[in-house]
């Protein structure tokens, strides 16, 4: 049940799309929390199968949210292309609302130390790491390339396995660990990440 479980994945509860993890074969049967679905279609990994018929105007849903609309019908377990589906999106609004946060008990550490530097205003400052989650499998080899871009221009690439198209120019800043950085990348939406607080700004532009 274990390994049939990891050939199938559901974003969300509400779903009513499965992502392949691996490739499926058309007459396959996977089982998913339980419930079995027999693939009409072949199916490729990362690609979408119905979890439901789907009639001509029916949602699709994934990350619990309206991403789609059939214009055809779709039967369960049948591969989702753009041959059967259009793009569709759920209004959305904004809202605000004021957050309050209670600093932890932080008393236990006050004795203990780790690796950083004194700023002279008091604060302490240490190395900062980033992160970067991609939301959709399309955008994992971009996220690669941005990586070799990075290492090349600090000098610390390795053999390169691919030619990497991005380009990044690294301006300096004076206090390294306490600045926020915007990313720009073709095919990349606008990325910021913040460390320390206050501090200076810099840009960092790949295209």
């Amino acid at each position: 049940m274990c390994e049939m479980q990891k050939q199938v994945l559901q974003l969300d509860p509400r779903d009513n799309a499965l992502i392949a993890l691996i490739d499926l074969k058309q007459g396959q049967t996977v089982e998913h929390t339980g419930a079995a679905y027999s693939l009409v279609s072949s199916v490729p990994a990362k690609h979408k199968f119905a979890s439901q018929d789907l009639g001509v105007g029916s949602d699709v849903v994934m990350y619990g949210v309206l991403v789609g609309k059939a214009f055809k019908p779709i039967k369960r377990g049948e591969l989702l292309t753009v041959g059967n589906i259009h793009h569709q999106a759920a209004p959305f609004h904004e809202k605000s609302e004021e957050y309050r946060w209670t600093p932890p008990d932080v008393s236990a550490w006050k004795q203990r130390q780790f690796l950083g530097y004194h700023r002279a205003d008091g604060q302490v400052g240490t190395r900062n790491y980033w992160l970067v989650v991609p939301l959709v499998f399309c955008e994992n080899r971009n996220i690669v390339n941005l990586k070799q871009a990075f290492e090349d221009e600090l000098g610390k690439a390795g053999p390169k396995k691919s030619s990497s198209t991005v380009r990044v120019r690294v301006f300096p800043v004076r206090r390294p660990t306490n600045f926020s950085s915007t990313l720009t990348a073709s095919g990349f939406c606008c990325m910021k990440a913040a460390a320390g607080g206050r501090g200076k700004t810099r840009t960092i532009s790949a295209a």
